[in-house]
């Protein structure tokens, strides 16, 4: 049995990378979910401003009953 560093480097490098690859993954997964989150939030509370800014009365239109 070879007990050297470059055996051992070998032997590991494998699972080392499998192990870096997931991280990865799974950090990027993160970072795109909580962009997405902020994204929502912030277009949630943009949108209320508008709202709030037209009287709460957005996309309403008046119509006159003479015609």
């Amino acid at each position: 049995m070879d007990l050297s560093p470059s055996a051992w480097l070998e032997a590991l490098l494998p699972s080392v990378l499998a192990v870096v690859a997931v991280t990865s993954a799974l950090v990027c997964a993160a970072v795109a979910g909580a962009l997405v989150l902020l994204r929502l939030v912030l277009r949630r509370r943009r949108r209320a401003s508008r709202e709030e800014a037209a009287g709460g009365l957005a996309g309403f239109t008046w119509t006159s009953t003479e015609d």
